[in-house]
């Protein structure tokens, strides 16, 4: 009797502990990270409530790491909002290792391993519900069917060439081999030009006086993106100019042996026009 009065405890015991580890493992499944938000927009903006209220848990924070992908410091810097709030964490453990991170509101993470800085983007629309800002331009639109019967194929970006109040507008038609990127001012079309690539983005979102950054993406052969191209487009007297290219490739590391984004900054001081890629590329 006395031994299974013993055996009756230690089963008591057993999943009690076991029930114990459930509610801890729950707790930590479900910790809440807080941001913490100083100063105000580049912009001006001011702090609102949402964002001095934005948080995330160990489980958002697993899924935008998983959303997320590598990016260069030049398409960060030209394609992401910066806002002055961020959620820091200390020793999270990703692919094996561990890593400080700090997740900006503008959906980009930045980590830390001790000794280099890496930046993911998270630019899905999945990710929307988890950040303040996204990497998605709000002034993109698409041409309504009655301006054009393949308006599917078709968007438009408002810009502001003049700093004036004019309808300026950056067009991009995809074409069945390549890309024809149209600008206009005033109502009329002052620039055209076809560009071969396998995906193609305008960002508005500027931060050092350009009109718009032209986003070119190219994949390989199982449709991931191997090479982007992020060129700082001005205008002036009437055309489109630009000054430096950021190349950016994905490619095997000599040191380490693993894939890794190589980049490299390229100046070329020429219209958009006269902008021979393929050249550029070959060098």
């Amino acid at each position: 009797m006395k031994n299974f009065t013993t055996l009756l405890l230690l089963i008591f015991l057993f999943y009690n502990c076991k029930g114990q580890d459930k509610d801890e493992k729950k707790k930590i499944d479900t910790k809440v990270y807080i941001a913490n938000c100083k100063g105000e927009y580049s912009t001006k903006e001011k702090l609102t409530k949402k964002d001095k209220g934005w948080s995330l848990n160990n489980s958002d924070i697993e899924k935008i790491m998983n959303l997320s992908v590598p990016l260069t410091e030049e398409e960060w810097h030209f394609s992401y909002p910066i806002t002055p709030c961020n959620i820091n964490i200390k020793g999270y453990s990703y692919k094996g290792k561990k890593y400080d991170l700090q997740i900006n509101g503008g959906s980009y993470i930045s980590f830390f391993d001790g000794k280099k800085t890496q930046i993911l983007g998270c630019e899905l629309p999945e990710c929307k519900k988890y950040f303040l800002k996204s990497k998605e331009n709000m002034e993109e639109e698409d041409l309504s069917s009655s301006s054009n019967s393949e308006s599917t194929q078709t968007k438009n970006y408002r810009v502001n060439f003049n700093k004036s109040d004019k309808n300026d507008i950056v067009f991009i038609e995809k074409n069945i081999n390549d890309y024809t990127l149209k600008a206009q001012t005033d109502n009329k079309v002052f620039f055209t030009k076809n560009i071969s690539c396998d995906f193609i983005e305008i960002d508005t979102n500027t931060k050092n006086k350009q009109a718009f950054n032209l986003i070119l993406g190219y994949t390989d052969q199982y449709q991931n993106t191997s090479r982007k191209i992020v060129i700082p487009v001005f205008f002036k007297n009437n055309d489109l100019l630009i000054e430096k290219l950021f190349i950016a490739t994905l490619g095997t590391s000599a040191k380490t042996g693993e894939e890794e984004w190589m980049q490299k900054e390229i100046s070329e001081k020429t219209s958009l026009k006269q902008l021979d890629l393929d050249k550029i590329l070959l060098e």
